[in-house]
């Protein structure tokens, strides 16, 4: 049986961030369950922005400690605003879109959380919301970073690559560029294959500019005519970039290290996970995470995050060379993140852990329980079904070869795509928006992705009547 990670806790004065700031109402006090005790004060409510994955993670993951958790979202039609596990859901302005009014809004309902609330982000611009605002919101708010320089140094691919370089962590060759020439120099400098990706994620985010880049985070250019054509498509879109050196590999030697780093710098939790599955392919966002033992990226994490002087909850990537057995650094997720809920599989409750943390609750430092042999998986359901979907067309074009060949080189393509689909959802499973015991966020994804193929499909037949026979 998985031990609770939640310790017993007793009430605690939380930190203020900024004299004269208001001090948040007194944790309550829970039990080994979290469930608070009579006679206790309300616990610190919490505040998620944007409620998909990420953000209904949070609240299931306070769900049953006494914590009241609200959600804002800029799309009241998005699934996991339906989770009763939401004390209330209000639609506001989109951080990234009308930063200014959203913080009008947090301003003027901030009185009604009943206690001074934390506030989790789940996104970059989010984070870029609370840096920019921060002075105005933290008389009303409790913020999640207590240093937000050390913040933006996480989100600095660039810098993050230089503090390793100078720790002696393994990571990449990387460069900046923001011109034909730099990349020209860059491509005489790396060795190819190379990726290139924005030096800030967010930075190829922006409505609009996400599509037109061509909605992936990263790309790889396996030669230098293709590094060429690359750039030359993205410098009148997004000129400032990195091109960094490709670690070779595929999907599951891309590692992650999940922990939160107390406000004293002392580790209070962590877990370690493998990528099984990530779309689209080697450049994309995990659809299926497994929880594993990965010992050596643990030490290199924590140097890392010290030295760059964050504390908090993050998510640290690498990728496992092959060729030589060394995991290199990838990158820093600053924030909660999509998977992290599995982390309850193995013992270890990120959020609780950070909102302990922030709260001022002492909670003892907890390690992951790996039980021999068990598969513990999270699994984005719209994301792995559109996976398998493009893999499954792929399987069933019609090869050029004869037709009794074709037909049964078809066949067994499909087989093997439905086989790989199958062995990715065994073991312990956590998905992202099913729950038998929450099922409205399942129930509105699925019909939210019936809408996407149905819409695929309509344009697919219109675009072969117009094509003609």
């Amino acid at each position: 049986m998985v031990p609770d990670p939640r310790s017993p806790v007793r009430t605690s004065e939380p930190w203020s961030r900024e004299a004269g700031s208001r001090t948040p109402s007194h944790a309550g006090l829970a039990d080994s369950s979290g469930a608070a005790r009579p006679g206790s004060g309300p616990a610190v409510p919490v505040v998620v922005l944007n409620p998909y994955y990420t953000g209904l993670g949070i609240a299931r993951n306070l769900h049953g400690t006494g914590v009241r958790v609200h959600a804002l979202t800029s799309d009241a039609a998005t699934p996991g605003a339906r989770s009763r596990y939401f004390a209330s859901v209000r639609t506001v302005p989109d951080g990234r879109d009308a930063p200014e009014a959203l913080c009008a809004e947090l301003l003027r309902i901030a009185d009604s959380f009943g206690a001074v609330p934390i506030l989790f982000p789940t996104r970059d611009f989010d984070i870029l919301f609370l840096h920019e605002h921060r002075a105005r919101l933290a008389p009303c708010y409790l913020l999640p970073y207590r240093d937000f320089d050390a913040v933006l140094r996480t989100m600095d691919k660039l810098e993050v690559a230089g503090a390793a370089q100078a720790l002696g962590i393994p990571t990449p060759a990387t460069l900046a560029v923001e011109s034909a020439a730099d990349v020209a120099a860059a491509a005489d400098r790396l060795r190819f294959p190379v990726i290139v990706k924005p030096r800030f994620a967010y930075q190829w985010r922006h409505r609009g500019l996400w599509e037109r880049i061509g909605g992936q985070k990263a790309f790889i250019a396996a030669t230098r005519g293709e590094l060429d054509a690359l750039y030359a498509r993205l410098v009148e879109l997004a000129p400032h970039a990195l091109v960094q050196e490709f670690v070779p590999g595929v999907d599951h030697d891309i590692v992650v290290c999940c922990c939160v780093v107390g406000g004293d710098g002392a580790l209070l939790g962590h877990f370690t996970g493998r990528k099984l599955r990530q779309s689209p392919p080697l450049v994309g966002t995990g659809c299926v995470v497994e929880a594993s033992p990965v010992h050596d990226v643990l030490e290199p994490t924590l140097k890392l995050l010290r030295s760059l002087g964050y504390t908090g909850i993050a998510e640290v990537e690498y990728k496992l060379d092959r060729t030589t057995g060394v995991y290199h650094l990838i990158e820093i997720n600053p924030r909660h993140w999509d998977q992290h809920e599995l982390g309850r599989l193995v013992g270890i409750n990120v959020t609780w852990l950070a909102y302990a943390d922030l709260a001022a609750i002492p909670v003892a430092p907890c390690r992951p329980v790996y039980e021999h042999g068990a598969r513990y998986r999270w699994i984005a359901e719209s994301e792995l079904v559109m996976s398998v979907a493009r893999d499954m067309r792929d399987a069933l074009r019609v090869a050029r070869t004869p037709a009794s060949a074709a037909h049964s080189s078809r066949l067994t393509r499909a087989c093997s795509v439905l086989a790989t689909a199958l062995s990715l959802v065994r073991g312990r499973r956590v998905f992202g928006m099913w729950r038998l015991a929450d099922p409205r966020p399942g129930l509105g994804t699925v019909t939210r992705l019936g809408t996407t193929v149905w819409a695929a499909v309509r344009r697919r037949g219109a675009s072969s009547s117009r094509a003609g026979p």
